[in-house]
């Protein structure tokens, strides 16, 4: 190999790992980086979630702020990497996941710009709320369930089957808890003696809302608070009603029979409950 087809070489090596690792989702490159990603999602929400402690942000500031720097340079890594590889640029830019995962990172580079400094802009400091965008990262989670259920499609088997349904329950319901939680503390962090201190103790109100227990010690105040918290509830009987169709059909099929078609057949349920009786 001459010197002139060197660099070549290696960039088309390059370009065949970035393809492998970000493109091709039976590859070995492509579950390491799934698995990177995702725990960066969930060490990036632990993060946010922590630095709403005032006193434990103060305490360990330099942690938090090189943290965030790293994991934001991942993603935008990331990110580049998924455009360069889409088979159509513009349907993964202007796609759902492409938004999601443009929005992610675009409040920490905004929070670069100092807007104080800028007379024009004082009255855009309202721009610190598009913080509540990177926790939109969770979200990415759902985007890597999905693409594990359309390889599994042949999957017969029954616990498997329940393990995706819960995995993606589980993911919705987590997801619920800390986008509305963090909306709740935004929402509320100016009110006076605010009970929604931190987004961990807004997690507390945010589960006691799902779940309709509903005791009370904690409440919005703010107009924007009760509109979040009545947008919280609706999600908390969808996640009840999603939580319900699974156990369900699980039990249905378990006790009476297979599924046909998606749904229980009729003729087996019926012979099924002969037998039982």
């Amino acid at each position: 190999m001459s010197s002139e087809d060197k660099p070549l070489y290696f960039w088309a090596r390059i370009d065949h790992w970035i393809h492998e690792a970000f493109g091709n989702e039976h590859s070995p490159s492509y579950r390491v980086v799934n698995d990177i990603v995702v725990f960066l999602i969930f060490f990036s929400i632990a993060s946010i979630m922590l630095a709403s402690v005032e006193t434990f942000y103060l305490a360990h500031q330099r942690f938090f702020d090189i943290s965030e720097m790293i994991v934001v340079v991942i993603f935008t890594i990331e990110y580049v990497a998924n455009i360069y590889v889409a088979p159509v640029k513009t349907k993964y830019i202007f796609g759902p996941w492409g938004i999601i995962d443009f929005l992610a990172i675009a409040p920490s580079y905004l929070n670069i710009v100092d807007l104080r400094a800028i007379k024009v802009f004082r009255v855009l400091r309202v721009l610190r709320f598009l913080r509540l965008m990177r926790m939109l990262r969770l979200l990415k989670l759902a985007k890597h369930v999905v693409k594990t259920s359309e390889g599994e499609n042949a999957v017969t088997n029954r616990f498997e089957t329940l393990k995706m349904d819960l995995q993606i329950y589980f993911i919705a319901m987590f997801s619920v808890v800390t986008i509305f939680s963090t909306l709740v503390y935004y929402a509320e962090k100016g009110v006076e003696g605010t009970a929604f201190t931190s987004i961990p103790h807004s997690m507390w109100w945010c589960i006691v809302t799902i779940t309709t227990v509903g005791y009370g010690d904690m409440y919005p105040v703010t107009v924007l608070g009760r509109i979040i918290a009545a947008v919280t509830m609706l999600c908390g009987l969808a996640l009840f009603g999603m939580l319900m169709n699974v156990i369900g059909k699980t039990m249905m099929t378990s006790l009476f029979g297979s599924e046909v078609g998606g749904e229980v057949d009729i003729a087996e349920l019926e012979e099924g409950v002969k037998k039982k009786v």
